[in-house]
């Protein structure tokens, strides 16, 4: 294990995840690729689960996180939903500043944090079942989102 290094202007809000693994994979992969921060909605499952603590090995403790709700996404730069039915993946814009929401395994991302989002960013789906779990498709945006951004010439930093 090294330093960790993060791109400060990237954030993600879990709203409503219910599954302790889901949360667990979504702070391993925030680790992975940078991401400064998680937001968790009320309803997220507790980083803290021992289901969660087994898919994070060990990231719940070096991720910075916090509970909030949606008015976390008026500050922290452009919102963007991650959401069936959005802009490809292949040619999404990420923003060097902002914060992606991933909505709940059920029902994805609620209306009113639609409402917050300038932006759809879609994983373009080739099986017969259309969608991703919600940790594998957050590891899939934060890989698209670190590539972007160093081929902007944006590095990250050590926090």
């Amino acid at each position: 294990a090294g330093v960790r290094r993060v791109f400060p202007g990237v954030r993600a809000y879990l709203e409503d995840l219910r599954s302790p693994f889901n949360v667990g994979s979504i702070f391993r992969s925030a680790d992975a690729f940078g991401a400064a921060e998680l937001v968790l909605s009320g309803f997220t499952a507790d980083p803290g689960h021992p289901r969660a603590e087994r898919s994070a090995m060990g990231a719940t403790a070096v991720v910075p996180w916090r509970r909030g709700g949606l008015e976390a996404l008026d500050a922290s730069g452009e919102a963007f939903a991650l959401e069936l039915r959005g802009e490809s993946i292949d040619t999404f814009e990420f923003p060097e500043r902002g914060i992606v929401v991933v909505g709940s395994e059920e029902l994805g991302v609620s209306p009113e944090a639609m409402a917050k989002c300038s932006r759809t960013v879609s994983i373009p789906m080739l099986g017969a079942k259309g969608s991703l779990n919600a940790g594998v498709a957050f590891g899939v945006l934060m890989d698209a989102w670190r590539r972007s951004l160093e081929s902007r010439g944006i590095e990250p930093v050590r926090p």
